[in-house]
């Protein structure tokens, strides 16, 4: 395989996983959902400058006690790395540039600012370089969930698949290659929560990727909490709307990548096969 194929593949997995990243955190910490505003992306200027990270804004008396939480100010930023993908150097610089860029643009003072990296690889080149090129200290001071001291931001790394069960299920089980008993966890989970259309977004994640021990963790179940979870896809059309959805986002990113390589509106509208309306939106 080719360094284009590669990368285009992780390119597919971003894309594949970040809805149902996006549903974990609500899910997460969803104690607070009347008090949090979640944002998918930020737009900084009128010339549509956007961060490709999640957004979660606090009010200043709310304090949160979730274990991922209580490092948050009124702003915290999320990076999601996928569980193919290491946290690098380049990438923390990157999001530290977000966070300052965010600062300026908002007029929010950097100590109000909190970043989080999400990953399912411990970033142990990245740690090094930050304790030994950079002088910074790493603490872990939970199960899987570091704290960076000494940099301009307040900055935690959460290694996904070292939380618990018990705090994090959501997050611990966003990936693929799940056993029997973490796809148990996540089902048990959905039925406490229940059936919530944020939460059917990161089960068909989940259920997608975990293929193969599907049929055998079903049968783990009693028959009435696999008919609701089946009716109410059925019902609700949910898995051939969010089918429709990825293949969405697929022909937006090729339609993103032709248009800048200066393809016309109308050759990229052909070639994707979407309006001509909605491929000069993207240009827009």
């Amino acid at each position: 395989m080719n360094k284009n194929t590669d990368q285009e593949t992780n390119n597919q997995d971003k894309i594949y996983w970040h809805d149902a990243f996006f549903a974990a955190l609500q899910l997460e910490l969803h104690d607070y959902e009347d008090v949090l505003i979640f944002e998918d992306e930020h737009q900084l200027s009128k010339e549509a400058l956007k961060m490709d990270v999640l957004i979660i804004k606090k009010p200043a008396d709310v304090k949160i006690e979730k274990n991922i939480g209580r490092i948050f100010r009124n702003h915290n930023i999320f990076e999601y790395k996928s569980e193919t993908d290491n946290l690098s150097i380049w990438d923390y610089n990157k999001v530290i540039g977000y966070a300052m860029i965010y600062s300026a643009f908002e007029e929010i003072p950097t100590e109000d600012i909190t970043i989080s990296f999400v990953v399912t690889p411990k970033p142990m080149k990245l740690f090094a370089h930050l304790v030994n090129d950079r002088g910074f200290a790493v603490e872990e001071v939970s199960n899987g969930i570091y704290y960076i001291k000494g940099d301009t931001f307040n900055i935690q790394v959460i290694e996904s698949k070292k939380l618990t069960a018990t705090e994090n299920v959501f997050l611990k089980n966003l990936r693929s290659s799940l056993t029997k008993t973490d796809m148990q966890e996540v089902f048990e989970a959905y039925r406490k929560y229940g059936i919530l259309d944020k939460v059917n977004i990161y089960l068909n994640r989940v259920l997608g990727a975990n293929q193969p021990i599907l049929e055998e963790v079903l049968a783990m179940f009693d028959v009435a909490v696999n008919n609701i979870i089946l009716k109410h896809f059925e019902e609700n059309g949910i898995l051939d709307r969010l089918r429709n959805e990825e293949r969405e986002v697929t022909k937006r990113e090729t339609a993103i990548k032709m248009l800048r390589d200066g393809l016309s509106g109308l050759k990229v509208s052909e070639y994707v096969e979407m309006p001509l309306e909605w491929v000069q939106s993207l240009e827009k």
